[in-house]
This record gives C-alpha cells, structure tokens and sequence, in this order.
C-alpha cells in the first residue's frame, strides 16, 4: 500500500493563569387575544434588528429575534431561539482587539419588572428550552456578547433581544393553518464580503396561541440547509443554482401535523432572459439589497457602484455598458437581433465601506434570442462522468472529477422552425487543454470526421465537427467521449457548446448550448483547518483535575475540519501529539498537559502521538468535534503556576493504518 503520511503543525492552546490572591386530554381552539396586559419593563433596552446592503451589516443588532409570543403547557418543554451580529466596520475593530468569542445569556422576569440570568442549562445558548411548572407567563430577553480570547471579563459589543413572552397554559391548542415567510426571497449562491447567503424562516400559526411544536426542513440539502428547530437558512456556496421549497411542520399536541412552505431562490445574482428578435430585455440585479445610507454604524465614507459588462460567450471578449449610470441595479439592452443570441451579462458590485472597497462579480446570465423567421436551432447539451458520481452531479456540471475519468458529452441540436433551413453549419464542442478525445458519433455513427484546434483566446482546446446541414425540423446528435488527464490540483473548467452556419439568404447564424461545468479534484485526505483551543482563565492556584474547552469549541462546532475526496477509501489514523510543555512569555512552565478522553479512557499527549480516530474500509475521515467532556482536554496538577498567558502546539498527522 502507498505510504500516507500528512503533518500538520497549526493549533496553539491558549490558558491564562491570574495571580494569587396519563389523563383524558381536550383539544381546542382557543383564541389568543382579549388576554389581559401587563406593562413589561424589558431588562435591557432592546438593540434592534441589524441592517444590510446587500450582505454587508452596516448595523449591530438582531438577525434572529426570539418570538414575541410562545404557548405551552404546564410540564411541557418548547425552545426559543435568538441571534446577533455584529456590523462589518465593528467586526472588523473588535477582530484586531482579539474579541472572538460569542457569548448567549439570557434573562428572565416573571412580573416584568424584576429581572435575573437565567440559570437551566440551555441559559448560555442561543436556544432555550423552557419547561414551566406552573400557569401563568414569564418573560425573557437575550443577551449576545463578545468576549476576547483568553482573558476573562473583557467582553464588548453587548447587544439585547426584544421582549419574548413565554405563556404557560392548562390546555393544549391544536393549529388548525399555519403561514411561512422568509426574510429574504432570494440567496446568493458564494462565499462574500458582500453578498447575503443566509435568512430566517417564519412560522405564523392560526390560532397564535397553538402549544405544539414547530420543524423546518428544505428539499434540497445540496442547495441550501436549514435549521430544523430555528429555521435559519443558509445557501450553498457551490455556485449550485435553483428554487428550494422550505416547509414548516406544525406538529399539534392531538398528535396531528399542519404544514406549509415558501419557495426561495438560490443564484448568483442575475438571472437568464428569453425575448423575439426586436424585443429588450432586462437583467435585475437579484436580492434584498437593502439600503447602504439607512443606520450605518461607521463614521467612515460608504458608497456603492454597480459595473455593467456583456460577454461574447465563446470569445469570453467583454465590454462594459452603462457606464452613465453607476449605482442602476437593472440593465435593459436595446431592442435586441439574433446576433445577440447567446451574449452574457454579469455586474460587478463594488462597496466602499468604513475606507474599505469590497467587491462581488454575479454569475454570468445569458440573452436567448428567439427567431421570427428562418432556422431556429436548439442545443440540448448535458455531460457525464462513467467512472464516478457523488451524487452531486447535475446534466451540466460536475464534481469530484479525477484522471482517468471517462467524460461523456451527449448534445441534440435541433432546427425548430418551419422557416428557413440551417446550412454548411459546423458544431464545436471546447474542452480542457490536454483532455483526450476517445470517439466521436453522429448520430449513433462513430466518425473521424473531426478536428481539435487549439483556441488561443479561450484558452481550450475546440472539438470541430463540420459539415452539418440542418433542413426544417431536422436534427442530429454529437456524442464525444473523453479522458481526463493532467489533474494536479484542485480546479474548474467551464465551457458552452455551440453551432454556427448560414441561413437560406447566406447570412451568418450562431446559436449556444448551455454551460458545461467541470470541477476538477485531487484523490487526497487531507486537514483544511484546525482551530486553536482556548480553556479559559485560571487562578494561580488550582486543585488537581481537568478542565474542559471553551463552549463554542464544543458540538455542534469541530476542533479539526478534514476534506476527504479519495476514491478508494482505505482505512486511515488521524493522530495528535502535544509539542512540548505549555509556557508563558517568560518561559515558565504550566503545571499541567493535554490529554485525550474517549468515554473511561484517557490517553496522555504530552509529547506522545496519539491515535484518536480511526477509519473502516469505505469509511471517510470526517471533522472532528468532542462534546465538553471528551476530546482534547487540559489536566492540571495541584501546583502554584506564575501569571502569564500560557501556550503550546499541536501536532496533527494522517497515516495509512497497518
């Protein structure tokens, strides 16, 4: 078996040390209103929701704000959830100042004017579980905080809820409808600056006053997911485009569910136009985009543009338009021609925020321009990979490509016209440069009558097929089969067949296929980040005993995110070793090291490459992450240590089990 052996040397753990010194059950719908009111004195004023432009949050405040109204039973437990962020020009300063770490605490009155921290054990999340134990109402607010790694009690930008109010009642209520919305209709599909990738999704029940359970889920996981319990949703960013349907389940205490859903929109940002020749057509610039002057936290100077360019797709030759017009968030061409047909528009978005320029180029969105009269072609190209399918892979683009790989490319190009006939028309196919070709069919007919032409302007190699005569409603097909070689790191390739001729009259007819996407992939294992770990801040003198990570280095969240894309999955060892004695800036050595908990057992690491994970056959190494008493903990002897902030490294390696 080949040797694997992958090093790396990239977690610093972090301590600071300060100085000495069953009954029968009736369902009904009650109405929620008509209650009586109470004026509620919040325990802190509340801090508002966050604003965007686009995906930049130009306002500290709430993304996620608890429900103002929760019903449930007496001895019944529901959650509420909440979430802030922080402002670009904010997260930003506070970064630099080392304030990482997101800290959740929530309050609690039970007569709106008295307040105290919540202490069950969800106190200190986003999410909390209530369970009453009596009628009547309690309100809650959400505090959200960001503390500085390593040093206790240095916190800032602390940011306040609205009032949630949480009413425990002694009957259950079934809904009998229930109402979804989202605060965006529309997500970008790429990781940004600036662009918004994330929203949240509503459930409105009728009555307002149910007391079961709500869940949310998505149809389609590789475009987006969703949080089941909060209904956060974030979009891929793959650049995997399309609509997804988000449902919310209303589960009733009679046992019964009601459900509904809103469909969202997954992109980069424009979207295709069809029109008849002599038509415009306009390109929208998609999304929230929100307002860049409107409770701007900076002082700074912000202002936005909006680049407009179209794109020969086969030439990739671009030409900026609208430039009259810097800040138009839609482009309308002129009344358009066939010689349009296929042309590409994209906009490059460009936000100077707080002295800073940040930049987002949309995804290319394409002009099809229909005939009046004469041929009317049609290209319904899609590809696939024989060798392997992940399952991610769609009839245009593919994933997980490696050498070796047999690419098949099946197009039907088809005259849909009853006008004019398509003549002496040649087909070209662009491939990566290297790609071998191993058969050419048309229609079902192997033939060599073909060419490979290497395209200096694309840089791609063209697959040239000549000679192709298309009569009124006549149509044929080109199946390539190719090999994939030459991979040696992770890449794409994107193309877009095409046929091109002459019309009855002699004039020149072009017309496009859709996009092909390739990504191109190595067969390796190998870690893509692996975080510090932090355990918070000491006394000088400490008993004899272990200490467990900061909460957010806990699940859901991992300590070490591994990518797997082998093929052939042989069992593997993910090991970490301790380098060395924890010291301070002066040297002095910490009485204590790390070890690692599985269940009972623990293993020293301390200078001692440890196994903690090992694969099966067919078993992919996935991250890691440890609940807060497992994993990676610090053990520390009953011993004086001097103040100091105290650190070592770790040492993660990947080898090929024996």
């Amino acid at each position: 078996m080949r040797k694997l052996k992958k090093r790396w040397l990239l977690v610093l753990v972090f301590i600071s040390i300060l100085s000495a010194s069953s009954f029968n059950r009736h369902y009904k719908k009650v109405s929620a209103q008509d209650e009586e009111t109470t004026e509620v004195n919040p325990y802190k004023e509340p801090s508002g929701n966050s604003s965007k432009f686009l995906g930049i949050r130009l306002t500290n405040g709430y993304s996620l704000q608890p429900a103002k109204e929760t019903y449930l039973e007496v001895g019944q437990t529901k959650t509420i959830s909440g979430n802030a962020s922080r402002s670009l020009g904010t997260l930003t300063l506070t970064l630099a100042l080392g304030y990482t770490i997101k800290k959740y605490q929530w309050y609690k009155s039970t007569d709106g004017k008295n307040w105290s921290k919540d202490t069950s054990s969800s106190a200190n999340k986003k999410t909390l579980s209530i369970t009453p134990d009596k009628e009547g109402k309690t309100y809650y607010q959400l505090e959200v905080y960001w503390q500085a790694l390593g040093i206790l009690g240095r916190t800032t930008t602390h940011l306040y809820s609205d009032l949630a109010t949480v009413n425990a009642v002694p009957e259950p209520v079934d809904a009998t409808s229930v109402k979804v919305t989202t605060d965006d209709d529309y997500l970008y599909n790429s990781s940004n600056d600036i662009v918004n990738t994330e929203t949240i999704a509503h459930a409105h029940p009728d009555p307002a006053n149910f007391t079961g359970t709500v869940s949310w889920s998505i149809d389609n996981d590789n475009l987006a997911t969703i949080d089941s319990e909060t209904g956060e949703i974030d979009a891929n960013t793959s650049r995997l485009s399309g609509v997804v349907r988000v449902t919310a389940t209303l589960h009733n205490p009679s046992g019964s569910t009601v459900s509904n859903y809103k469909d969202i929109t997954i992109g980069g940002g424009l979207e295709d136009q069809t029109v008849k020749a002599g038509q415009t057509a306009t390109f929208d610039l998609q999304g929230n985009v929100g307002d860049l002057d409107e409770g701007d936290d900076t002082e700074g100077e912000s202002n936005y543009t909006i680049k407009w360019y179209k794109e020969d797709p086969i030439t990739h030759a671009r030409e900026q338009i609208q430039k009259d017009n810097p800040q138009a968030l839609s482009y309308t061409t002129p009344k358009t021609t066939l010689n349009d047909d296929g042309t590409l528009f994209l906009a490059i978005v460009q936000v100077k925020y707080n002295g800073k320029t940040y930049s987002y180029t949309t995804n290319d969105a394409f002009l099809h321009v229909k005939p009046e009269g004469g041929p009317n072609m049609s290209i319904t190209n899609t590809m696939e990979n024989n060798t392997y399918n992940d399952g991610t892979n769609t009839e245009n683009m593919l994933f997980g490509v490696n050498n070796g790989d047999q690419i098949i490319y099946h197009d039907t190009l088809e005259n849909k016209t009853s006008g004019g006939r398509l003549n002496d028309a040649t087909y070209t196919l662009p491939l990566r440069n290297g790609t071998t070709v191993k058969s050419v069919k048309i229609d079902g007919v192997e033939t060599d009558n073909y060419e490979l032409s290497k395209n200096s302007t694309t840089d791609a190699t063209d697959l040239i097929v000549s000679n192709l005569n298309f009569d009124i409603n006549e149509s044929h097909t080109v199946d390539v089969e190719t090999e994939v070689v030459g991979i040696d790191k992770k890449d794409s390739f994107s193309s877009i067949p095409y046929v091109s001729g002459k019309d009855d009259d002699g004039v020149s007819y072009r017309k496009i296929g859709n996009q092909n996407v390739i990504n191109y992939t190595l067969d390796t294992v190998a870690i893509k980040k692996a975080n510090d770990i932090d355990y918070g801040t000491l006394n000088s003198v400490m008993s004899e005993g272990t200490l467990n990570r900061q909460d957010e280095l806990n699940l859901p969240n991992n300590i070490v995110d591994i990518e797997d894309t082998r093929r052939n999955k042989q069992p593997v060892t993910l090991s970490v070793e301790q380098v060395g004695e924890f010291t301070n800036e002066n040297s002095d050595v910490l009485s204590g090291h790390l070890r690692f908990y599985n269940g009972k057992n623990f293993y020293d690491l301390l200078n001692n490459p440890t196994s903690i994970y090992q694969t099966e056959n067919d078993e992919t190494l996935n991250s890691q992450g440890w609940s807060r008493d497992e994993g990676i903990l610090l053990y520390m002897n009953s011993q004086m240590n001097k103040a100091g902030t105290y650190k070592t490294t770790l040492s993660w390696e990947i080898n090929d089990s024996i």
